[in-house]
């Protein structure tokens, strides 16, 4: 489901990494929210390989700003 990714991806880039996660799940179905962090984590090492240029923040920076 390429659409699906390409919502998840704009969330990725745009640091909304709660949005990505609901994104991922309701994806996937009803899986446990460890099973989708790595999921997550698996995607933004894909989208840093492939699409480097399209994130605003270094490696270092990203997620600075996500407080739980």
């Amino acid at each position: 489901m390429p659409e699906d990714w390409d919502r998840i991806d704009a969330l990725i880039f745009s640091e909304h990494l709660i949005q990505a996660l609901q994104a991922i799940r309701d994806q996937r179905g009803p899986i446990p929210l460890p099973d989708a962090i790595d999921v997550l984590n698996e995607r933004f090492l894909h989208l840093r390989d492939t699409r480097p240029d399209e994130f605003t923040v270094s490696l270092d920076g990203y997620g600075d700003n996500f407080y739980s």
